[in-house]
C-alpha cells in the first residue's frame, strides 16, 4: 500500500500509535521515555520501531501497562558495552589482520544474539499485547521490509544491522541491514493501521547541536544522522499534508546529546535516561 492510497476515513482519535526511533548508543533515550509513557497510562494501541528502537519497541508491545518492561529494558542495556558488541581495540585488530579489507563489520553480534535467546521473555510476535512493526532494509532492493509476525529474534537483529558495524542478517532468502537506512522513525506503518494520535519518539538526531565528530567512524555516522532527520522531516510534513486529521506529538528530549558513539558508561546511561524521562514528561504534560 502506497502512502497516498491510504484511506483517511479509517483514522480514530482513539487509535494510539508509538513509533521508536534508531539512535545506536542513544537508544538509552527510549527507556526515559517508555518510563514516562507508562506513568503516564498512555498505552499504546500499535508501535513500530527500528534499530535500537526495535528493542524498546518490541518490550514496549509485550507489556504496555506495567513497569516491568522498563526494568527489562534497564537489565538489557546494563550487559552492552564495546567488548559485548565486539567494538574492543583489540578484536577488530585481530579482524584487520585476518581479513583486511575484505571484513563484514567491525563488530559481532554474537553475544547479543545469545543474549536474547536465553533472556528475552518473547520469541515470537504472536506473544505481544500490543501489534509490533519491526523495520529493517532490504540490502538487494533497497526497500525497507515490516516484520509482524513470526519469530522476533531475526527482526530484531536486522533491524539493528548498522552497515559497517554489525554484519547484513539473512532471514528466508533475503539479506537485511539497519532498518534506519530507509526510515529511522516509523511513522507511515502507524498511519496505515488507522492510527490518529502518533507518539514519534527520536533518540537519534533532530537538527541540535552535538558533539564534533574526534575519528573517521563518528564523521560517517554523524553523516548518516543528518540524511535520516532530512528523509524523517520529510516524511512528516507528507503525512500532515495528506492527512490533516492525523495528529502526530514529536517526542525528542535532547537528552544524551554529549554521549560518543558507542558508549555504554552505566552512570552516563543512568544519567541519560533520567534527563530523557524528566523531558518527556514536561513534552507530555505541554500536550495533554
Amino acid at each position: 500500500m502506497k502512502i497516498k492510497e491510504i484511506d483517511s476515513k479509517i483514522f480514530k482519535e482513539e487509535t494510539v500509535g508509538i513509533s521508536y526511533s534508531g539512535g545506536g548508543n542513544r537508544g538509552v533515550v527510549h527507556i526515559g521515555v517508555l518510563r514516562a509513557f507508562l506513568e503516564k497510562k498512555i498505552v499504546p494501541n500499535h508501535v513500530a520501531g527500528v534499530s535500537a528502537g526495535a528493542f524498546v519497541a518490541a518490550f514496549h508491545a509485550y507489556d504496555p501497562v506495567t513497569f516491568n518492561s522498563f526494568t527489562d529494558l534497564k537489565i538489557l542495556f546494563s550487559f552492552v558495552n564495546k567488548a559485548f558488541i565486539g567494538l574492543s581495540v583489540w578484536p577488530i585488530l585481530l579482524k584487520f589482520a585476518s581479513g583486511g579489507l575484505n571484513i563484514k563489520s567491525l563488530g559481532d553480534p554474537s553475544k547479543i544474539k545469545s543474549f536474547l535467546e536465553t533472556r528475552l521473555p518473547f520469541k515470537r510476535f504472536e506473544e505481544l499485547k500490543v501489534p509490533l512493526s519491526i523495520g529493517a532494509t532490504n540490502v538487494e532492493t533497497g526497500q525497507d521490509t515490516w516484520f509482524h509476525a513470526g519469530p522476533i529474534i531475526p527482526a530484531l537483529l536486522a533491524s539493528s544491522a548498522t552497515p559497517g558495524i554489525f554484519p547484513p542478517v539473512k532471514i528466508g532468502e533475503d539479506i537485511f541491514i539497519d532498518g534506519g537506512v530507509t526510515d529511522n522513525l516509523p511513522i507511515v506503518e502507524l498511519v496505515k493501521e488507522g492510527c490518529g494520535v502518533i507518539y514519534t519518539v527520536n533518540a537519534g538526531y533532530a537538527g541540535e547541536s552535538k558533539r564534533a565528530p574526534k575519528n573517521f567512524l563518528e564523521n560517517i555516522l554523524d553523516a548518516r544522522d543528518i540524511a535520516q532527520y532530512q528523509t524523517t522531516r520529510y516524511e512528516i510534513e507528507l503525512i500532515k499534508s495528506l492527512y490533516p486529521a492525523v495528529k502526530i506529538i514529536p517526542i525528542e528530549p535532547r537528552a544524551g546529546l554529549q554521549l560518543a558513539p558507542y558508549d555504554f558508561t552505566p552512570e552516563k546511561a543512568e544519567a541519560v535516561i533520567e534527563e530523557s524521562y524528566q523531558h518527556s514528561l514536561q513534552i507530555l504534560k505541554s500536550n495533554s
